[in-house]
């Protein structure tokens, strides 16, 4: 058979026979998928100098979740809860948020206040469309939203929430 192609094989067992070359283009694929999205270029969660300013900057300070006003309840199936009372994002021009919550939890019967919690993370802003999506640092949560064009409304939406803050 002049100029077959020849598979590389090997007896696993007695009856079954394992062609390699597959097997090792789908790991290869693989590494190199891994490796592209390792490596992705750049930073998603830092923004360019372009996309940071003084216009995005500020406190919004959250008026509604899902068109109710404060304070909202979310319960969960397990009979828990989380009571959000306040809630308000500062905006940085350098790339960063604060959040400052007012917030009442409820664990498996035991309620914990917490008046002054919050978080801080990273944003990306596009000055085009508008759009932002914020990043905690702990990576627990993640915004997507837009900005208005007067830059005194930030509605953002987390997996089925939507939450519009006013500066």
């Amino acid at each position: 058979m002049a100029g077959a192609l020849v598979r590389p094989l090997v007896a696993v067992s007695q009856s079954y026979v394992v062609e390699l070359e597959p097997l090792m283009r789908r790991i290869a694929a693989i590494l190199v998928l891994a490796i592209a999205v390792a490596c992705g270029g750049s930073d998603a969660t830092s923004p360019s100098n372009q996309a940071k300013g003084p216009a995005f900057t500020g406190t919004y300070t959250l008026q509604t979740v899902n068109g109710k006003t404060l304070p909202v309840t979310w319960s969960f199936n397990s009979g828990d809860s989380l009571r959000l009372r306040s809630y308000s994002i500062s905006i940085n021009g350098s790339g960063s948020w604060t959040s400052g919550t007012s917030e009442v939890f409820s664990t498996n019967g035991q309620v914990t206040d917490q008046p002054s919690g919050g978080q801080s993370g990273s944003y990306t802003y596009d000055a085009a469309t508008k759009n932002v999506t914020l990043i905690s640092s702990d990576q627990s949560t993640f915004f997507d939203g837009t900005l208005s064009t007067d830059f005194t409304t930030l509605t953002l939406a987390q997996n089925t929430d939507v939450f519009v803050f006013k500066r």
